[in-house]
């Protein structure tokens, strides 16, 4: 007999988020290149094979933070009403997000303090255009009938996945002071203003 799937999706992220906390904090005690691969899969109580299964990495593990948001996003993106501007609708989306806000911050620190700027840097621009995929597909999905829509999509997408990555790495490089939130939307504002006082 086959187990369920959501039973097993379960267990999955159950898994997954247990491997998480077990690095993060391993991280933090220890330093992230004095921890193995080895020694996460003991203290979490699974097969080095499972780590692999969740993470291709040690570093990944700092980044879920995004690749979670990442998922979520084409999903909450796909629910918003048209009628919203694309701005309103990609804060929405990013506001929606049931975050574990002290994972989040966990990691932020993390990346700041354990990994090297370059290493940080290689994984962002990963992660950046991975974002700007998602946005550009939501802007030529919503708005066909914008003239010139492959450069207009692909600059938009770019430009707002800029803005979301860059203001969710300067709270963490500021040490994860002030609220988030505001943080994000203070980044989009800056974009839908047209740069503000750069505009």
């Amino acid at each position: 007999m086959t187990e369920p799937t959501n039973l097993h999706e379960l267990r999955r992220r159950s898994t997954h988020e247990t491997l998480r906390r077990v690095a993060l904090a391993q991280f933090a005690s220890k330093g992230f290149a004095n921890v193995t691969v080895t020694q996460l899969a003991a203290e979490a109580g699974v097969s080095e094979r499972t780590f692999f299964r969740h993470f291709p990495t040690k570093e990944a593990v700092l980044f879920q933070d995004y690749d979670t948001h990442l998922e979520w996003l084409a999903e909450a993106l796909a629910q918003r009403p048209t009628s919203e501007s694309l701005f309103d609708a990609v804060l929405a989306s990013v506001e929606s997000f049931p975050h574990d806000l002290e994972l989040v911050r966990q990691a932020a620190i993390a990346r700041s303090t354990l990994i090297s700027a370059e290493r940080i840097a290689g994984h962002l621009r990963v992660v950046q255009a991975s974002f700007a995929d998602v946005l550009t597909d939501f802007i030529k999905t919503r708005y066909p009938e914008v003239p010139n829509l492959d450069l207009v999509s692909e600059v938009a997408g770019a430009t707002l996945a800029a803005a979301l990555v860059v203001a969710v790495q300067k709270w963490g490089d500021d040490g994860c002071t002030g609220d988030l939130g505001e943080i994000v939307a203070a980044s989009v504002d800056l974009v839908r203003s047209g740069l503000g006082p750069l505009g």
